[in-house]
C-alpha cells in the first residue's frame, strides 16, 4: 500500500512537471508568434488634415502613411515609416491645386507664394540611410515646387524656410488619426517632436538630437 502511495505520487509529480513544460513551451510559442506577426505586418494610415499657411489661410489636405511595426520593445505604437503622401483636395480660393505629392521623407512645412503661384514643400527624413543616401545635406531637408498646378520637382533648398515653424504632421501613431487633425492638435504633439520636426533647421547636430553620422 506505501508503495501504491509513492507510485501515485511520483505520477502526480511527473503530470505537473510536465503540465507546466507544455504550458512553458506554450508561452514562449505565443510570444514568437506574436513577434513574427509584429515584424510581418504593415502599418497604413490614412487621415485628414487642417494645414495653416504662414499668410494665415487654411487648407485642408488628405495625408497616407506606410511603415512596418516594430516589436513591443520599442513601445506599442513603434513603427518605421515608409512612405507618406499629401493630396490636396480643398483650399483657399484662388489656388491652383498642385498634384499629389508621395515619397519616402516625412512632409513638414507646406507654403503657397501668391505671386509666383507656386507651392513649396519642405521635407525631412526619418532614416539615418535615407539622409546618407542624399549626402547628407545640411540643412538636413530636401524642398519640392509645384507651380501653377504643375508636377512636383525637387529644387535647391531655399533658406527663406529656416526657423520656420513646421505645420504639418510628421508622427502619426500606428494605431490611427482620429478623422480630422486639426491645427490645435498638431500644436500640442509637436512639443514632444524631434528638434528637426518642430522647426526648420540651420544646423543638425548633437545638441538638435541627431543621432546620425555627419561625418
Amino acid at each position: 500500500m506505501k508503495l501504491m502511495t509513492c507510485s501515485m505520487k511520483f505520477w502526480l509529480l511527473r503530470t505537473k512537471v510536465e503540465h507546466s513544460r507544455r504550458q512553458g513551451f506554450l508561452r514562449v510559442f505565443m510570444l514568437l508568434a506574436s513577434l513574427i506577426l509584429c515584424g510581418c505586418g504593415k502599418v497604413q494610415l490614412k487621415w485628414v488634415e487642417e494645414v495653416r499657411l504662414q499668410d494665415g489661410r487654411v487648407l485642408v489636405v488628405q495625408r497616407t502613411a506606410t511603415g512596418t511595426p516594430r516589436s513591443e520593445l520599442g513601445g506599442p505604437q513603434s513603427w518605421e515609416q515608409t512612405e507618406m503622401s499629401i493630396a490636396f483636395d480643398q483650399a483657399p480660393a484662388a489656388l491652383a491645386l498642385p498634384p499629389m505629392w508621395r515619397a519616402v521623407y516625412a512632409p513638414v512645412l507646406i507654403d503657397y507664394d501668391q505671386t509666383t503661384r507656386t507651392w513649396s514643400l519642405v521635407v525631412a527624413f526619418y532614416r539615418c540611410e535615407t539622409w546618407y543616401a542624399l549626402g547628407r545635406p545640411i540643412p538636413p531637408y530636401v524642398e519640392y515646387q509645384s507651380i501653377d498646378g504643375q508636377p512636383w520637382q525637387q529644387v535647391v533648398f531655399q533658406e527663406r524656410f529656416i526657423g520656420r515653424p513646421a505645420n504639418l504632421l510628421t508622427g502619426p501613431r500606428s494605431n490611427g488619426e482620429p478623422g480630422l487633425v486639426t491645427i490645435v492638435d498638431k500644436e500640442e504633439r509637436r512639443r514632444s517632436a524631434a528638434p528637426i520636426f518642430k522647426r526648420v533647421l540651420r544646423k543638425w547636430g548633437s545638441e538638435e538630437a541627431n543621432f546620425c553620422n555627419p561625418l
